[in-house]
């Protein structure tokens, strides 16, 4: 039974959906549905299923060299890339269902100088769903108070239990997606129970009991941002999220990039709040914890089994 709140959802997804749509670009679009992409351990075993990159600063800086840097990349992850960054208009969003290196769209999306204080880009290897641009991070959706938020998503949900139901109606067919819904439900929810509103400290204690709970059994690497604060979890037990501080200039990534800095791990099981380049608040550590070795074992059982 729907609750009232993925009720509020369900008709509101046009809206969703539609962002989405406007704002991106498929040239894959044809092939829709053409084929199912099976879990292949094989083919990720020594790289993470996909890859996030992103920025939080208090100026503008340049992000070109290290984007060119992140998308080349998409050799191993070739199923879509995406890039969202904001500029005096709002966000700008550009997406495509192809490798990130065969790209000729992204190529003219980095043909001019970006520069930018909050960028989110992502690289997908494909573990669900098909090869489309629904499929394809970051996703963008608005909250019930008018915020606008920006999340990427690495990892694979195998326990379901939270985001049962939201396969219905999304606009795609991935777990992240679904974790995406999940959230905004949960900040609508709190939203309507405080007058329709919510600040910084009651969105980020949402979070992080979410992220905690969505942890368990699962890969939950996350950004998040609600266009004032980038928001960083996870929870792998190697280390598959990093950061990079340049004054006040803050760079995430899954693989340290090759820029000169010094890249250190993302403290794990704990969801990370950043705001003008600087760390704003930390919660507390949950034990939530993914084992990446053993998730490569299951998908390597998946496959056989396929």
């Amino acid at each position: 039974m729907w609750s009232a709140c993925c009720k509020k959802r369900l008709l509101s997804d046009k809206r969703y959906g539609f962002h989405l749509q406007r704002l991106t670009h498929d040239a894959g679009r044809a092939s829709k549905g053409v084929h199912i992409i099976l879990y292949n351990a094989a083919a990720v075993r020594g790289f993470s299923v996909c890859e996030i990159f992103a920025i939080s600063s208090k100026h503008p800086v340049g992000a070109n060299a290290r984007l060119q840097e992140f998308f080349s990349h998409g050799l191993h992850h070739p199923h879509g890339w995406g890039l969202a960054w904001r500029d005096q208009y709002g966000w700008q969003v550009y997406k495509e269902s192809l490798a990130s290196v065969d790209s000729n769209y992204l190529r003219y999306v980095l043909e001019e100088p970006l520069r930018t204080n909050q960028l989110v880009g992502h690289i997908r290897y494909a573990t669900r769903g098909v090869v489309s641009i629904d499929n394809c991070h970051p996703f963008v959706g608005f909250d019930e108070t008018g915020t606008q938020w920006v999340i990427a998503h690495n990892g694979t949900i195998f326990n379901t239990a939270l985001i049962q139901g939201y396969e219905a109606i999304e606009a795609g067919e991935t777990d992240s997606e679904q974790v995406v819904l999940f959230l905004l439900d949960l900040l609508n929810a709190a939203a309507m129970r405080n007058g329709g509103s919510l600040d910084f400290a009651e969105r980020f204690v949402i979070l992080s009991q979410a992220v905690a709970s969505l942890s368990v059994s699962n890969k939950l690497n996350l950004v998040l941002n609600d266009g004032v604060h980038t928001y960083v979890h996870t929870n792998t037990v190697r280390d598959t999220l990093f950061v990079e501080q340049r004054l006040a200039t803050t760079f995430f990534c899954t693989v340290p990039l090759d820029d000169g800095g010094e890249w250190k791990p993302v403290p794990h099981c704990r969801l990370i709040a950043y705001k003008d380049g600087h760390m704003e608040r930390i919660a507390a550590a949950h034990c939530n914890s993914f084992d990446d070795e053993a998730y490569l074992q299951h998908m390597e059982l998946l496959s056989f089994v396929q």
